[in-house]
Parts: structure tokens; sequence; C-alpha cells
């Protein structure tokens, strides 16, 4: 749609069921006052939430968009020349959702420029328990999805995960099942899946009460350190010439390197000599796919690499959760060695054959192999994963000074200066970046804080973490769209816009890839350890956990969640069914055995109650059984002592929505008058006994979560149907994110409701009591009703049209016209063109991908156009209906920019057309026909989500017209 399209929209529109409300309108009446200290240097660290009174005298928290967002504020804020310590400033922002403007109810922010930087926790304060010290209780989802879990981990075939190694390292593969998915041999991720297979086992081992599921788990665990550790010796090579070990910065010399290629026909020859990856290397690839990311080969999986180190840290992770959770201590030493031995393979490689420039240009940057300042900040290529978490994790493990200082330094070798030092300061660096290559990378930050105790690490993760929570993360706790983080606060347009195409009306409803919400939920349990008071960490652990986490696997047969269902009318796209599967069938493995982790925290005196959940703790170092008996999910709960005794402190957890009916009774007294919500009540230390119980009410509050942004005129009417530009939001009921069904346009998706919620009304239970129904909550409106997300699946809608029927009242007031988010684009844009220009204009083509993809570049180019004209035309001649539309259309245009290396959605066209011909296989489909369709099928998606390659489409067409004997 152009903007003269969209322009003549403006003003037909309207909303329905704008009728007199028989209540008046609850209008904000007060707004908590903002003060943030500011360390000079740095960007302010400002709330995502902030504590509203109503004019009924009802409060709770609203989210809020700052007017900082845009990257040149931030650095302007960051710079200490242009705010010295001393200095004062204000900045504005809005509570979204609200009517008293368009932009929402303004709020501003008192900065103090300080001198001191922030302070840090030297050490973590409090720790998790084992998984086997916490068991979940009862007969629910919780325990359902479980025991589903467990079944599904018992089964698969431990040949499969060892197929590859055995072929890597020369070993025979007879009797030996192929393995398929990511993991299969024709791909170059494989060995992420094992990875995550042995996460898999071990947390299942830890769980499981089964003598039988007990018995399999320990057999191949024991099978699968043996053999991973038979290949691995066959790297242990003395060369005579060296007088020491063949290591691995002895594997690939330079002038090897580059000329290395990175075809299958190259590696099935470098399979042959696997005495030549260096001492210690274990990976189910040989080791030059590790090497040639150090010549800055870019992600392909026909010719080059795909991630080489993503792979490493998922088997890195995998054998030292097998040394934390099994019980025989003589496999667990051997997995530890095993992983120590591959630590110091990467420390040896890393110490000797790489460096870090962050000088001069890019061509300079890249002229010698191995500098990491350009290795990690490759698309997917650079992705590492949680490198430097596991070798920090085996930093703390090992016993050796020397190899601890060894394997702590080639932690720190996959820091990604570029990434962390905006970071460092507060300033937003995470926009359009791929979202789960850089979180995991933030994990391993901190963990490395655990041991160098630098505040830099620390501040960088605290700081990610804030500026996720308000600025991308959506009502279920997940981020992303189509892999990427987009512009901050444009959630709703990267929803209702994904994956559209001109000439199409509905979006993609698929976004929020499950490995993110995996990764930002261990996050907050490891920045909780530092800071267990925040009740801010547990609040989103219990968001994410209670919503996409429990809700991406299938109840009816063990699947899960790639991508998640997220947008109108969407269908959860359960698959993966086996670890090796994708990214996403990996993290799926372990996450629904492990529901209780973040339940408890504790110090030697004081434990932290962070869930609600029917669970039994045995605190061995209390010598005492705590028993929470609840439903789930919980408006009740009660906490009992049910073996020994001990004094301590029991913190419990009042959560963000606990706005009314919260209540604490220890032994039937009432422990204070009012509770304030995202905050813990310290009961002061006493000693517990059996027979105490700590009784806790809290009511399930109705709220709605609004999107930060607003849904454009154009994009709501994309079907035809004229409408305003409006609010969006999610309907919640406590931590539930509530969905409905029947809303396939956004005129369906709209929700009529009063400023109180008052016509939204709670259902009765269904009288299920057991399995994986059991005590589903729903809510009516208007004769429809809302279930959990975790509950629904088809045909969902999770985000509405907010109309507030009262609002009619109180008519907004109109904003000034205001150009700074517009420029800012516009500046980006920019940005974008001169780094595309200056590419084109090199005669040697370094890196040998222009930057963008040229269909989103086009795009970007003509709206850019549009956009500089509307700016021209002055503030005096713009309407915000137009600003708004034409910053929507800008932000799109840029949102769905592609890297150079990586397909479009128009390079699906051939693709697409061989699909419709050959239609959906049936009984009479050839099987050659039946694999085509399929992998035709999974490239299509993989495109869609932005991490498909133009040889996935070639081999893909190939396959079809071969197949179609075309």
């Amino acid at each position: 749609m152009d903007l003269k399209q969209f322009t003549l929209l403006i003003g037909v529109a309207c909303l329905p069921g704008m009728t007199t409300a028989a209540t008046v309108y609850r209008t904000i009446s007060k707004v908590e006052a903002i003060s943030v200290d500011c360390p000079e240097g740095t960007a302010p660290r400002l709330p995502n939430l902030v504590w509203v009174t109503y004019s009924d005298g009802y409060s709770e928290y609203r989210q809020v968009r700052w007017a900082n967002a845009p990257l040149a504020d931030e650095q302007a804020e960051a710079d200490a020349q242009k705010h010295p310590a001393g200095s004062q400033y204000e900045i504005g922002g809005f509570v979204i959702g609200d009517e008293t403007t368009d932009n929402g109810y303004p709020v501003k922010a008192q900065i103090k420029v300080v001198a001191e930087g922030y302070q840090t926790p030297e050490k973590e304060v409090a720790h998790t328990f084992s998984l086997a010290d916490v068991s979940i209780d009862g007969d629910n989802r919780l325990t359902h999805n479980r025991d589903e879990a467990l079944r599904e981990i018992c089964s698969w075939d431990v040949t499969q995960q060892l197929y590859n190694y055995r072929d890597t390292y020369g070993l025979s593969t007879e009797g030996y099942t192929k393995s398929d998915g990511w993991d299969s041999p024709d791909t170059k991720l494989k060995g992420h899946g094992s990875g995550h297979y042995m996460s898999a086992i071990a947390q299942a081992y830890a769980v499981a009460t089964n003598p039988e599921q007990k018995a399999i788990l320990r057999k191949n665990i024991t099978r699968m350190v043996n053999e991973l550790r038979e290949c691995q010796e066959k790297t242990f090579v003395y060369n005579k010439e060296l007088k020491r070990n063949w290591e691995a910065r002895d594997f690939a010399p330079e002038a090897e390197l580059r000329k290395m290629k990175g075809t299958w026909a190259a590696f099935d020859e470098y399979k042959k000599h696997p005495e030549l990856y260096g001492y210690g290397y274990i990976n189910a690839i040989p080791a030059q796919h590790c090497a040639l990311i150090e010549m800055y080969r870019a992600y392909n999986n026909s010719d080059w690499v795909w991630a080489p180190y993503y792979s490493v840290h998922k088997q890195l992770a995998g054998l030292i959760d097998i040394a934390t959770y099994f019980d025989d201590k003589e496999i667990c030493d051997k997995a530890l060695l095993i992983a120590k031995d591959m630590g110091l393979w990467v420390w040896n490689r890393m110490h000797y054959r790489t460096y870090v420039k962050q000088d001069g240009t890019q061509g300079e940057r890249r002229a010698k192999p191995g500098n990491r300042y350009e290795m990690w900040d490759m698309y997917i290529a650079g992705e590492v994963g949680g490198m430097s978490e596991s070798l920090a994790r085996l930093s703390e493990m090992v016993s050796n000074p020397d190899e601890k200082a060894k394997l702590l330094e080639a932690a720190n070798c996959f820091d990604a200066p570029k990434f962390y030092d905006p970071l460092s300061k507060n300033i937003d660096d995470i926009r359009t970046r791929h979202a789960n290559q850089h979180i995991p990378m933030i994990i391993g930050a901190l963990r490395s804080y655990k041991s160098n105790q630098k505040p830099y690490y620390y501040n960088l993760a605290e700081n990610f973490w804030r500026l996720v929570q308000g600025r991308y993360m959506y009502a279920m706790g997940g981020v992303g769209n189509g892999e990427m983080f987009r512009q901050p606060y444009t959630q709703i347009l990267s929803m209702a816009t994904n994956g559209l195409q001109e000439g199409e009306s509905e979006a993609y409803p698929d976004i929020n890839e499950t490995c993110c919400a995996y990764n930002l939920v261990k996050l907050s349990k490891d920045l909780n350890c530092y800071n267990p008071d925040n009740a801010q960490y547990l609040d989103y652990i219990e968001r994410t956990l209670y919503n996409q986490i429990i809700g991406s696997l299938n109840p009816d047969q063990y699947q899960t969640c790639y991508q998640y269902a997220v947008g109108l009318n969407a269908t959860k796209p359960f698959g993966n069914e086996t670890p090796q599967s994708t990214c996403c069938g990996g993290t799926g493995s372990e996450n629904h055995t492990k529901y209780q982790q973040s339940a408890y925290f504790a110090n030697d005196h004081t434990l932290w109650v962070g869930l609600y959940m029917p669970t039994t703790l045995h605190w061995k170092e209390k010598g005492v059984t705590i028993k929470q008996d609840c439903l789930w999910p919980a408006q009740h709960s009660a906490i009992k002592i049910t073996e020994g005794e001990g004094d301590f402190t029991l913190k419990l957890r009042v959560p963000y929505w606990a706005t009314q009916g919260f209540s604490i009774k220890v032994n039937g007294k009432e422990v204070a008058k009012s509770y304030q919500p995202s905050t813990y009540v310290e009961l002061e230390q006493k000693h517990w006994k059996v027979g105490d119980v700590v009784e806790i009410d809290m009511p399930f509050s109705k709220h709605i979560e609004y999107g930060a942004d607003k849904l454009s005129s154009d994009v709501a009417s994309l079907d035809g149907t004229p409408l305003k530009t409006s609010w969006v939001g999610t309907l919640m009921y406590g931590p539930l994110v509530m969905a409905g069904t029947g809303a396939q346009t956004w005129n369906q998706a709209t929700l009529n409701i009063d400023s109180r919620l008052s016509n939204i009304t709670v259902g009765e239970s269904n009288g299920v009591t057991t399995g994986a129904g059991a005590n589903l909550l729903t809510l009516k409106l208007d004769g429809k009703e809302f279930q959990p997300d975790y509950y629904r699946n088809a045909n969902s809608t999770h985000y509405y049209r907010i109309n507030l029927t009262d609002a009619k009242s109180k008519k907004s007031k109109k904003v000034k016209i205001d150009f700074t988010e517009l420029n800012s684009l516009l500046n980006l844009a920019a940005e974008h063109k001169s780094d595309q220009e200056k590419w084109n204009a090199l005669s040697q083509k370094v890196p040998e991908y222009a930057p963008w993809a040229p269909f989103g570049y086009e795009r970007m180019q003509k709206v850019m156009a549009q956009a500089q004209e509307l700016v021209a035309k002055g503030k005096k001649k713009v309407t915000q209906d137009e600003l708004e539309g034409t910053t929507a259309i800008l932000n799109r245009a840029i949102n769905t920019m592609r890297p150079g290396n990586l397909a479009e959605m128009e390079d699906l066209r051939e693709l697409s057309g061989l699909l419709r011909r050959a239609g959906w296989p049936d009984d009479n489909t050839s099987a050659e026909l039946k694999e085509a369709i399929s992998y035709g099928r999974m490239v299509q998606k993989y495109v869609t989500d932005g991490s498909g390659t133009h040889d996935m489409i070639h081999a893909a067409v190939g396959k079809l017209k071969k197949a179609m004997k075309q």
C-alpha cells in the first residue's frame, strides 16, 4: 500500500461499538515519580513499568514507552561531555494504551548524572536447587507435560545420536541409525541435536522416578559418554617433530586455511584424517568447520558453514549437564574430562590463532584470518550459542589452576565487542540483530562475571535484560520476528506485517522463536541469583514459563514449537519430535523436565519462593522438606513444613498482577495490612517446624498487556475494511495470556470493553480436575470465551484492537507533530543505503555478499523517498495519522530487509509454484516426491522465518523438478 492509498483511509475509519457507556471513564490521575541516577558515560536505565493510580483510587503497573529509543538519543545521553556528572536532564515518555493523548498518558523521568558507576553484586546472593531436590506434584498440565517428555526422551535411539561422531572419526557405523533433521549427515549443524539430547537425558535422569525409565537413561548416558571418549581419543596424537601432542593451533596453518574449501566433497576428505583435528577435539563434524569461520566464511550449508561453534556449545553443555546430574562418578568424571579436553582445544585455537582488531575498514579488519571482532558479528555463521557460558562453567568445575585460567580466557574469547560495548553503556544495540544468536552471548557474559568479577559483564547483562522487557517482549514473554529483533517498540507492526508480500492481506502469525524464550528464562534465573529481592525477574519467568514454554508442547503427542503462535488466527506449529529436528526441537527437549527450576532460591539463611506451583522441596542443607499444596495455575497456595525443622527467613513473591485481595497468613495470622505488587514479603527468621503453614491468597486480576506501538490504519485495513489506528493489547488473567478464537481480520479482532474491564466476566469451572486440562480458567466477553494460551491451539488470537467504550466522555488531546522517530528511521535508512553503496563501489568485495539483499533494499529506498517528502512538507502541513502511517511503513521496510547472503520472499516464486503444482502428498504419491515436497516446504518455512539461503532454494527446486520429472 502506498502513501496515497493510506491517506485515503484516514478519516473514513471508525471503531465499532462506540456507544455511550453507563460507566464514567476511568482516567489516570497520578503516576509515581520517576527519578533515575545515571552513571556518567551511560544512558539511563528507565523502568518499563510505572505505578499508576486511577481516578477511582485503583492502582496497578502500566507499561511505558520512552522517547529516547532512537540510537542517536541514547548515544548522546551516554556522552560524558554532553552530560557530565552533576548535570540533570529530563526524558519524556507515555503510558501506552491510554487515551489522554494520541500517544498515551505523558510521563517524565528526571535523570541525575552521577560520577559513580552502578553498584554490582560481588557474588551470587542465592542459588537454585538441583532438579532432583524439587519435584512437581499432582496431576495437572505441569506433570502431564513432564511425563510426556520423559516417555519420549526414553524412546529416542541413542545410536542415532552417535552416528555422526563415528562417521567423523572413522569408526564403523554398522548398526547405527542415521540422524535426521538438523543433525542429518548433509547438514553442517550436526551435533547440535546430540548436545541437546545429552542435556535432555541428564535432566530426565534427575527427575525420573520410574525404575524402568531410570535404567534406560542410565544405559544411554553411559553409552553416549563412553563412545564419545572413544572418538575423542582418535585425536591424541604425539608429534615427534614438535615433541608434543598435535594441537588445535597446529591444525590448518594460515596458507592452508586460506585455500580451505567448505563443500561436502571437501568434508568427505576431511573426515578421513581425524588425527589432524588436534588434541581433544570432539564434534559431530570435522574440525575444518570451526576453522572456516576464521576466514569469515558465510552461512551457506552447501559451500561453507552453518554455525560452527553453536553446535560445539550444545555438546559441551550436554556433557557438563551429565557431569552435573548423573550419579555414576566414573561416567560423570569422564564426561567432564571430555568437555575439558574440548574446552582446552578451543582455548588453544583461540589463543594462538585468533585476535581482536576493531579499527580500520572491514576489508582491513578481515585482511588476516581470525579476527574475532568480525567472526562473532557474522549473521548465523558467527552464532556461537553459549560458548562463553559453558567454558566459564568448565573453569569453575576443574581443579587445576592453569586449566581454570585457560578455560576462563577461552570463555572471554567469545566476547562480542561490537555488541557488548554499547550495551555496557545501556545503548540499545539489540535492534535488528539475530535474536537467539545474541541472547546466549549475554548469558555467557554473566557467567564470566562470576569468575572474572568485571562489572562490565554484569552491567551489559542487566542492561540487555531491561531493554528486552520494555522494547521487544510480547505478552507471552517471547521476542523476535523471523528470528530477528526488530526496531524497538515495534512489536505490533512487526507481528501484523510478518511475511506479508505485496497485495496480500494476511500476515504469517507465527513469530517468537521458542529458543529465545528458553534462553531469556535462563538469563532471568541467573540474574535473580545476584539480586533475588528483585521480583521482576520471577515475574518474567512466570509469564514466559506459564505461557510460551508450557504452551509450546502438544499435550496430545510429543511435538514442540519452533516459532510460536502469536498473530491473528494462529495455530501452534507443532512439530520437532526429536532434539535434532531444529534448534527449537533441541531446547524443547530440555524445557519440559525443569519447570520447577526457578520455583525456589536459597542461601544459608533465606528461602525465596518465586513460583506458586504444586511442588515438594527437599532442602538438604537445612534438613527440612517443604510442600506447596495448590492447584495449577494457583490462586491459593499453602506452604507446609512436612519433615524436619530449622531456622531461616522466608520471602514470598507478590506478583506484579496481584493488585487486589493478596494475602499472607502464617499459622492463621495475617502478616501485613497491604502488599505491594512485584516485591517480596519477608517473614522474619523463625524456627520453622512440622505443622507450620503459610497460606497465600492471590486472586488473578484482569488487565490488558498493551503492545508498545499502535496498529496503524493502513495495516489494520489491509482486508479492505477501513479501520482507525488503535491500541492493541492482550487480555491477561493473572499471569495468563487469554486467547480467543473466531477472529480472522482486525475488524473481527476488536474488544469493546470499559476502562474498568467490568464487562469481562470469569467463566465457570469445566469440572476437570486432572490431566492437561485441569483447573482450566476462562474469561467471557460479549458471548466469546477466552482460554489460557498454554491450553489454546487452533485458530487462536492473542492480540486485539482495544476499544474502550466509555472513553468517549474524554476526548484525546492532540499531540504536537514530532518527526523525531521518523527522522531516526531515516537516519538508519541512510546508513543502510551508504553501506550498500560503499560495498557496490568496492573493486574487491569484502565481504563477498552485499550488506543487504536486493528486494528489501529496493523497497527501503522507495519508502525512504516518500518519508523524506513528508518531512519536507513541514509539521504544519502533516497530520498525526499521516506521520504515524509513514513511520509504520518505513519501519516495516527497514524491518523486512535481510542480509545479502539470505534469500527473500520474492526468491521463493519458482519453488512456491512447483509446490502448488505438486499439491499435498497422498497414498499415490511416490516416496521421492513426498521427500521433495517435505524438503521444499521446510525450505519455504526457513526463508519465511529469515534463515533460508539461495542454495537451499536451488536444492529444493532441483529435488521437486526431478521428482516431478520436469
